[in-house]
């Protein structure tokens, strides 16, 4: 009998962003990396012989929790990817519910029948996730294996493999499953346990305050005009070669970011916003936006006397970069690096 445990990725910029990223390649946020210590500690006992992950960064960066400690090498595996979604690729969820809810709701309860341009079909991904996991299985029998994936491919795999209910929802980030696989057949153990996190760096916990909201929680955005008087913000012009979008809750402009060459001139949400992790939204616009232009890093200054921008930015970018009694400089990282 081999044992499979099934791992999904520490939790990620699309996470938080709110983001649709499939085989977009991400970073784990710092919160990840704290759910990466504990599923070490929770596997510190647990004998483990071969480790599998997909070949995006998130996959791989969660792995180490196994392979450093237990001095294993990684091995990837590109058919633990998660699914390609085409042309959905980082767009933010509030845009796709907005032009495409249809679809999404498709993606997100009966994949069988979605489909956009560019994106793998059920039968794609499920097909090749299964393929990958009885090859794993038969080549290390009667040894324990983790493999590290992602959350839809891994719901559709265990729907065509056990006829599970898809909800890959129900997969925290880090969280396990275990299977045990003999003579061609896989028997759960357990799914989805999650039992190796705090509250505190939960993701699914901290993201409660999604049920405070009326199902309003996904914010989409729109470049506005450059002669656009009717800016939400107070008491703002932007310069000649700032960038500005506006952030909309369905049909409100809640919010708005402008970018310039080098980073961020402007992050603002309404008073009556704040406080419910919409300024990731908005943050995750301004890393989508300029790492496609090629930034590896983006700069960003804030009064020191502002404390609830100075709390908002060590959360995503850790310690600043320049610190005195008037103005706080911070760098965001933007690279993937190469493990």
């Amino acid at each position: 009998m081999t044992k499979l445990y099934l791992i999904r990725h520490a939790e990620a910029e699309g996470n938080i962003y709110r983001r649709m990223h499939g085989q977009y390649n991400s970073q784990v946020t710092r919160n990840g990396l704290r759910q990466i210590a504990a599923l070490q500690s929770r596997f510190e006992g647990v004998p483990i012989d071969a480790v599998y992950a997909s070949d995006l960064f998130r996959t791989r960066k969660t792995a180490e929790a196994l392979c450093l400690p237990k001095g294993l090498p990684l091995r990837p595996e590109p058919r633990l990817r998660e699914v390609s979604v085409g042309i959905w690729e980082d767009i933010p969820f509030g845009e796709l519910e907005w032009r495409q809810p249809q679809e999404l709701n498709r993606f997100m309860r009966e994949p069988e029948t979605w489909q956009v341009e560019g994106a793998e079909r059920y039968e794609q991904y499920s097909g090749r996730f299964e393929a990958a996991l009885r090859e794993i299985a038969r080549a290390h029998e009667g040894q324990s294996v983790a493999l590290f994936t992602h959350g839809c491919v891994l719901s559709g795999g265990l729907h065509r493999i056990l006829g599970i209910p898809h909800d890959s929802s129900k997969a925290d980030n880090t969280a396990v499953s275990l299977l045990e696989y003999e003579n061609g057949v896989f028997t759960p153990v357990f799914l989805y346990d999650n039992s190796h996190l705090s509250e505190a760096i939960s993701t699914r916990t901290r993201q409660r305050w999604w049920r405070h909201l009326g199902g309003k929680f996904n914010l989409r955005f729109r470049p506005a005009d450059p002669e656009e008087a009717a800016l939400p913000v107070p008491d703002f012009s932007p310069a000649p070669t700032d960038r500005v979008w506006i952030a909309l809750l369905e049909e409100e402009a809640v919010g708005c970011l402008a970018l310039n060459g080098s980073g961020l001139s402007l992050l603002w949400l309404r008073p009556e916003y704040r406080h419910r992790r919409f300024g990731d939204q908005l943050l995750g616009q301004a890393v989508s936006v300029l790492r496609a232009q090629g930034l590896e890093s983006f700069s960003v200054g804030v009064p020191t006397a502002n404390l609830e921008a100075l709390a908002f930015f060590a959360r995503h970018c850790g310690s600043p970069v320049q610190m005195d009694d008037v103005y706080t400089a911070f760098q965001k990282d933007l690279s993937i690096p190469r493990l």
